[in-house]
């Protein structure tokens, strides 16, 4: 299979550059870190044999999702099993409050930790209104000064209305090396930058009564940095370049609600030893899904929905370490009813099928289940108590395992909360 190499780094950021000075493009980023896309990995899935079951059933109500966007303080957590010794968590926290007459200050906590890939941030931001719009800047603290990360903001319309963008440049890693910065001491090593990585995020969400549409990606520019001192072994070079991109749109139409989404996750890393004659163990992945979706109401009380989902994950390896590469593609069915036992408290009742076709050429060193069919059913309840709303799920797996299992079946659970202040 083709395997692309990233765009030259000046070219890609003029472009980004050029889309920042666009207002009528602008868009608001989920602002992200180096370690999303150095933790990024798609054959890591394979450990858990129903990985994107899982994802999809630690999804948050899609109810709760207004109530999120228009809260200025809110916490809101997805939590579920993956594997015997895994638990999938992923975490927001957002506080607001003033700072002077029209100023804001913001923390916001970020806490991702899953099979995909694995990173936590808290962010301190500062917005100041104008009549441009909102600039702001961002601070992200870490123990390793050179970790770091600082980030200018310019935002427009707000969660409240019918439309909103914004978007952000975040300067990684910015005391490591970076013009009269000298901090590239990470733990007790030596990790200077010889090019510095920049993250652009944009992100732009319109909202009308009967439809809503979104956009949001960020570029992870591609950064080389010296390992220096790893006594016994030589000094080490490793790279890393990395982008994310997803779009929505849902539409109510003919009494029924539609729903297409998108997402493309890709990153390439390298380490080699310096005045190493081999190769440079270049990690390349890659995962992208595409998915639709139809919800009606049949009774007051009385709801279903359907959803096709289509993931195609590639990961390819070259020397020193023997060439080879992993490619598996999900085709996902899911089928749900929901009930309302009362104003406060929902049942569900579903289904899902995943086929699983895995190809994998040389000996990639990791474990995968190979081709294989997922199926699953499962049950919830969605209640709210004041300002705070809960949902669990249990799944039982219909398919027989190829591990031990306690009384013949495989069950897995999921929670998720999200409340407001």
């Amino acid at each position: 299979m083709t395997r692309h190499a990233p765009a030259r780094p000046r070219a890609a950021l003029a472009l980004w550059l050029a889309l920042l000075l666009l207002p009528a493009l602008l868009p608001a980023p989920a602002r992200g870190v180096t370690e999303e896309f150095s933790t990024f990995d798609v054959e890591s899935q394979e450990e858990d044999d129903e990985s994107l079951l899982d994802h999809l059933l630690t999804r948050a109500p899609r109810e709760w999702r207004e109530e999120w966007r228009r809260a200025p303080q809110a916490i809101r957590s997805s939590q579920g099993c993956l594997t015997s010794g895994q638990w999938f968590i992923d975490t927001d926290l957002k506080v607001v409050t003033t700072m002077g007459r029209r100023a804001r200050f913001g923390l916001d906590l970020r806490q991702s930790e899953s099979d995909v890939n694995s990173y936590q941030n808290v962010d301190f931001t500062f917005r100041f209104p104008t009549r441009a719009g909102t600039v702001g800047a961002l601070f992200r603290p870490l123990a390793d000064k050179a970790r770091q990360d600082f980030a200018l903001m310019w935002e427009a319309g707000a969660d409240s209305a019918a439309w909103d963008v914004q978007a952000v440049f975040t300067f990684e890693d910015m005391f490591n090396n970076l013009w009269a910065f000298r901090q590239s001491r990470v733990g007790q090593n030596s990790e200077p930058y010889t090019r510095h990585p920049w993250e652009p995020a944009l992100r732009a969400a319109v909202r009308r009564p009967r439809w809503r549409a979104e956009v949001e990606g960020r570029y992870l520019t591609p950064s080389r940095q010296m390992l220096v001192n790893l006594a016994p072994a030589s000094d080490r070079v490793r790279t890393l370049w990395g982008t994310w991109a997803a779009a929505s749109l849902e539409v109510e139409l003919a009494g029924i609600a539609w729903g297409a989404a998108g997402s493309n996750r890709q990153a390439a890393s390298t380490d080699r030893a310096v005045g190493s004659a081999g190769g440079d163990a270049r990690d390349f992945r890659r995962q992208w899904t595409a998915e639709a979706s139809a919800r009606r109401a049949f009774l007051p009380r009385l709801s279903a929905e359907l959803r096709y989902l289509y993931s195609a994950r590639v990961q390819g390896y070259r020397p020193p370490r023997a060439a080879a590469g992993f490619d598996a593609v999900d085709r996902t069915v899911q089928a749900e009813v929901r009930w309302a036992l009362a104003p406060r408290a929902t049942a569900r009742l579903g289904g899902l099928y995943d086929r699983i076709t895995v190809w994998k050429r040389g000996d990639t060193g990791r474990f995968s289940y190979g081709t294989r069919n997922e199926s699953r059913a499962y049950v919830g309840l969605v209640a709210r108590f004041g300002r705070v709303s809960v949902a669990g799920v249990e799944g039982l797996e219909l398919d027989p395992e190829i591990y031990p299992v306690a009384l013949r079946y495989h069950d897995k659970g999921f929670v998720q909360l999200q409340a407001t202040f």
